[in-house]
Parts: structure tokens; sequence; C-alpha cells
């Protein structure tokens, strides 16, 4: 019966919960949730105190990242365009997209160009218990002369412990073997993997003193790992697409190579453009000298054999040759000085592209178009191989040429590079078809001419060649100067507006934005817990209770309050304190029993409940006795058959009663005590 009763007691809380949680929007009462929320501000208060003590834990063992900023403005101008009234597109003058110089400098190759200004080849550290903290220029020793013997010490942490007394000792596992070695300071250090000399500050106690508070290491670093460290913590982000300004930043634990990577990235992009503005036209000034020197040769032979012919043949000019024959000769002449000079750059331009493909040069190339009547036809080509040139050149900083992905590359090179040169072979082929008709042409012409003093043709052909020549070196030596200014002209105008700053306070954690993380989680705790309680809350505090919890029309007589001491086992409590809360709420239900119903005789009052052990006994007890001190008589009914307990409270035996009156057994006045 006891388990029954405790089944049903738990089944109506959990009805009653439900019923809560549904209406909660409904029939929340403020007063209730401020007097929960009373009582649970020690739970508050040790939430709060608790997030406050997270976050300082976590403010104090949390490394502090750095970040250094600069904003650089993208601009180029070539002062050569103003001298020589022309446009030098093989100069590099032609204006990059934002996003193309943004790419750039977000490759590895760029990142790996910047990291190599930096002393970063050796990093030193202290590991602390739970922080470590990394020296970089600050380091109060050095590694010096360092010779690596086994690559593969790189990228492994070397211990160094001082012992006092000008030694130290390095320690360090590779595949689980323990290497150990104790050294003098001035001694140098041989092991198995490297050689070098350690450098300690002149006044450092480490240099005297053995079991300094330091838990130190180097390592030496590989190119390849400190891009892959760097990388995630390199970002680059356009300001304005308009004034085409782009921020590099560098976020790292140590502010000072926050600054310093974040410095030497916009120096090295200033340095990389002007390379490689710089090498297009590099590449045609070689090819334009290498042509000019030939020329010049045929050209002082050509002169040669004309002043021989001159004073040979007494042959001054060519007045008494037809001028309709020199005004075509001529003129196909010029189209077939055009046409050597285009087959000469096919070829070199095969030349360039027909190489392993490590040794072709992107740079090579696209200048040799510039101003051909070719460059419409290859360049799409040319740049597709380009293209795909400094892809595999990208992917080369990061895996090697065994790697999937770059032999798929490197087909796809080969490829473009045969279609390119099939291109050039049948630009080549074409161009050697013209220059062989205009040979046939111009054979024809002198066939035609035979009866011309033979050698006034002759004088005229040699006159021609030279003119020919003249006119070549002449061309060369024009782009030569032109290219040597356009050089010279180039000033780069990539301007650093915003130099990175060495930062003092960290971008994370924030600590004021920690504090108030932790603080607001917090509150949002300590309300869930009031929240939790007032669902929970099942207890009787006030009238409005138990006339909402009724859910009937009926009058409430009157609330007894909780009794926390013991009770005694007569239950009895209003005639030991007649002053107390307990029997001034029992004085107040017997004055409203009174006015319930005045009318003359005996009244019967019924006091029950759901389970037992909520209080009909003491209730029943001590409202009789509230009444019976008003100076009426009061008869007390035990109608519990299962668990009497009226007897208890006034000390006699529970021999006879309302069962043995029941069944006849015993008498009323018997049963009255």
């Amino acid at each position: 019966m006891i388990n029954e009763d405790v089944n049903s007691s738990r089944s109506v809380s959990l009805e009653s919960y439900k019923e809560r949680i549904t209406n909660f929007s409904q029939e929340f009462d403020l007063g209730l949730f401020v007097f929960i929320l009373n009582r649970s501000l020690i739970w508050i208060a040790l939430c709060m105190l608790t997030a406050l003590a997270s976050a300082l834990i976590y403010l104090r063992y949390t490394a502090p990242t750095y970040q250094a900023r600069t904003v650089i403005q993208l601009r180029a101008n070539n002062t050569a365009k103003e001298v020589l009234n022309t446009s030098m597109a093989a100069m590099g003058e032609e204006t990059q997209p934002v996003e193309a110089e943004v790419q750039l400098m977000r490759s590895a190759y760029f990142l790996d160009r910047v990291i190599e200004k930096l002393p970063l080849g050796i990093s030193y550290y202290n590991r602390g218990q739970i922080l470590t903290e990394e020296y970089y220029t600050s380091s109060f020793f050095k590694i010096q002369d360092l010779e690596v013997t086994d690559p593969a010490i790189i990228d492994q942490p070397v211990n160094l412990v001082f012992l006092g007394k000008g030694r130290f000792k390095i320690n360090y596992t590779l595949a689980g073997t323990p290497f150990e070695g104790t050294y003098a300071l001035n001694e140098v250090v041989r092991t198995r993997h490297f050689n070098c000399r350690l450098w300690v500050e002149e006044d450092h106690p480490a240099r005297t003193e053995p079991e300094l508070p330091y838990n130190l290491y180097f390592q030496i670093n590989s190119r390849t790992s400190l891009v892959n460290r760097y990388a995630p913590r390199y970002f680059v982000d356009v300001v304005e697409y308009t004034a085409r300004t782009v921020s590099l930043s560098f976020r790292d634990e140590n502010a000072k190579i926050a600054h310093d990577l974040a410095e030497a990235a916009a120096q090295e992009f200033i340095i990389l453009d002007v390379e490689r503005r710089s090498q297009s036209a590099k590449s045609v000034i070689d090819f334009i000298r290498s042509q000019k020197d030939t020329v010049a040769a045929a050209l002082r032979e050509s002169e040669y054999r004309l002043q021989t012919f001159r004073i040979d043949n007494n042959v001054a000019d060519l007045t008494q040759l037809t001028p309709i024959f020199m005004e075509r000769s001529e003129r196909y002449e010029d189209e077939r000085t055009k046409l050597i000079l285009e087959i000469e750059l096919l070829k070199a331009m095969a030349a360039a592209t027909d190489k392993p493909m490590p040794e072709i040069n992107s740079y090579d190339l696209l200048p040799m178009l510039t101003g051909t009547a070719y460059e419409q036809v290859l360049s799409k080509t040319i740049n597709e191989l380009l293209k795909l040139l400094s892809e595999r050149e990208e992917l080369m900083m990061e895996a090697t040429s065994n790697n999937l992905a770059i032999v798929s590359l490197e087909n796809r090179i080969d490829i473009q590079k045969r279609v390119v040169m099939e291109s050039i072979r049948e630009l080549l082929k074409r161009a050697e078809e013209r220059r062989d008709d205009l040979d046939g042409i111009q054979q024809d012409f002198e066939r035609r001419y035979r009866t011309l003093p033979e050698k006034e043709l002759e004088f005229a052909r040699i006159e021609r060649i030279f003119a020919i020549n003249e006119k070549y070196y002449t061309l060369l030596l024009e782009k030569d100067i032109e290219y040597n200014i356009s050089t010279a002209g180039f000033v780069p105008e990539n301007k650093v507006l915003e130099s990175a700053v060495v930062p003092t306070a960290p971008l994370f954690p924030d600590r004021n934005l920690i504090l108030i993380y932790y603080l607001a989680t917090g509150f949002i705790i300590s309300f869930l817990i009031v929240l939790v309680r007032y669902v929970l809350h099942d207890s009787i505090t006030s009238l409005h209770d138990i006339a909402k919890l009724s859910h009937a029309s009926i009058s409430i007589l009157g609330m007894v309050p909780k009794y926390k001491k013991e009770i005694p086992i007569s239950q009895l409590l209003i005639d030991k304190n007649p002053k107390s809360l307990i029997a001034e709420a029992f004085r107040t239900i017997r004055t409203n029993l009174q006015f319930m119903d005045n009318t003359e005789g005996a009244k019967t009052i019924a006091i029950t409940s759901t389970i037992s052990g909520e209080g009909k006994t003491f209730v029943a007890i001590n409202l009789a006795g509230i009444i019976s001190f008003s100076g009426k008589r009061v008869i007390i009914l035990d109608l519990d058959m299962r668990k009497p307990k009226i007897h208890l409270g006034f000390g006699v035996e529970n021999i006879r009663g309302m069962s043995t009156l029941l069944i006849n057994k015993d008498k009323l006045h018997d049963c009255i005590q």
C-alpha cells in the first residue's frame, strides 16, 4: 500500500510538472518566481563566481595571439612611355587585376620568399608547464655555425640544459632513440646529426648558475614546415577595389614575429613586382642583342663589298636603273626583311619553348610576340602554357615531382607545349614559303631586266643588300635603346600606406569579451537553475496556491504553517505556545468556521487528505484543542481504519473505537475516552 501511495504521489507530481510547463507563459507567477530567486541567491552567487574564476583561468593559461597589419597600394608607372611616346606592353605596364595580385600574395611561393627574409631558420623556445614561449630575436642563447649532417634532425626539438660553470647538456630523441651530450660554451658541439656552436649573453646567469628555472629547447626549421606553420596565420584582403589597396596581416603568439612578417611581406611584394616586370624586358633585350651582333657582322661584310665594287667598277649610284624596278624591288625587299625578322623570331620562340620543363622561362615567350603579326594567333595558347607552368611552380612548393597532381599537370604541360610548337612550326613554314615566293619574284625581276648593264645590276644588288642590313641593324638598335630606356624608366609605385607596428594588445583572447562571455554563461546557468526550481516547485506557500490547485469553488478557512521543530508525541502545540503563529492560524480557522455556520447545536467537521503523513492527526488534535479553549466540548472521531493515530496524541489505548462500535461490539459511551 505504501508503494502505491508513493507511485500515486509521483504520478500526480509528474502531471503537475507537465501542466506547469504547458501553461508556463499563461500562469507565470512573478511573486513565486521572485521568492524562488531569493532562495537561490547562493546558487546564483556560486555560478557567477565559478564563471568568473573560469574566465580568469582561461585568460591566464591561454597564449595571447597578436596581429600585425600593413596596407599597400598596387600601382606601377613607366616614365619611358612619355619619352618614347609608345606603349611598352612587354614591360608589364598593363595593369594586372587586383585579384591576380592578391592570389600571388596568397601563394606559398610568395610566403616562402617572405620567410626567407627573416631569421626563422632556428627557433628558440622556453617550455612552461602549460604555455611555451618563443624567444625569436630576444633569445639570450643562439646557435651559430650550424652544419646539418643528417636531415632527420630538421623540425625536431633539441633540449638544452645549462649545468653551470660554462657547461651545458644537449639531448633529443629521434625515431625512439635518445641522444645526449655535455659540452662547454666555447666548444664545438658535434653530434651524429648536426654540428654547431652555442652563444650565450656575457652577463647571463646561464653561464655560471646551474638549475635555472628554464625548460629550453631549439628547433632547426625547414622552409616547408615554416610555410605550413604561417600559411593559416597569413591573411590577404582587398581593402578597396577602386583604390587598389590590399591589407597583409599576420597573426602569431609572438608580437615581434607578427610585425616582422607583415613588414617583410610588404617590402618583398614591391621587390618581386620589380623583378617580375623587369624580367620580361630583359628577355626581349637579350634577343635583340643576339640578333644585333649577327646583323652587324653582315652589315660590315656588305659595306666592304659595296665599297670594293665601287672602287673596282667606278659605279657611284643606280640612277641608270628604271625607277619602277627600284620601287617594286624595294617593296618586295622590305617585305622579305620583315619576313626574315619574323622567321628569326619564330625560331627563337620555338627554341625557348622546346626546352625541358624546369628550364622554360615564362618571361621569354610573350614579350617576343609584342607588335608582331602572330601576337593574336599565339598569345592564347602561350598564355595557357604559362598558366599551367605557374600552377606547377606553386604545387612544387608543397609536393614532390612524384605527386599525382604534379604528374597530371606535367602531362597537360607537355600537350600544351606540343600545341604551341605545332603552331610555331606551321607559322614558320608559311613564312618561309612566302620568303621563297618573294625570292622567286625577285629573281624574275632580275631576269626581266638582264638587258641592263650587268655591272649596274651587280652594284644595285650589293647596294640593296647593304641597305637591307643597314635598315635591319638600325631597327634592332632602335628597339635596343627603347627597351633599355623603358627598363630604366620603370618606377615601382606600390606604396606602403600603413606600416605594421608591433602590437601591444593581443587580438585574442579579448579580456573584456571573455569576461562578458563567461559571466553571461554564469548568468544563463543561474537563470536556468531558478527556472528549473520554479518549474519543479510543488510547495504550498499561500492560500492562493490552494485556491489555484484545488480547481473547485470552495471556501478556504485558513492556512496552517509548517512546524519545523520536532512535534511532540501528543501533537498538541497550541497549549504550549498560545501566542505562536500556529496557534493564531488555528484561531483564524476556528473563527472562520463560526462564520460559516452560526446556527445552534452541534457541528461536525471532517478532516481528510490524499495520503498518509500529510497532517490530518496534527490538524485534528490542535483544531479540537483551540475550539475547546473557547468553552465548547469537542469529540474527536478517528475514522482511519488502517493506521489510527489519534490515541497516540492523548496517550490512551486503542482497544475500543469506531471499528468495534460499527460491529456492535462496544457501546458509544464505552468508546469515548
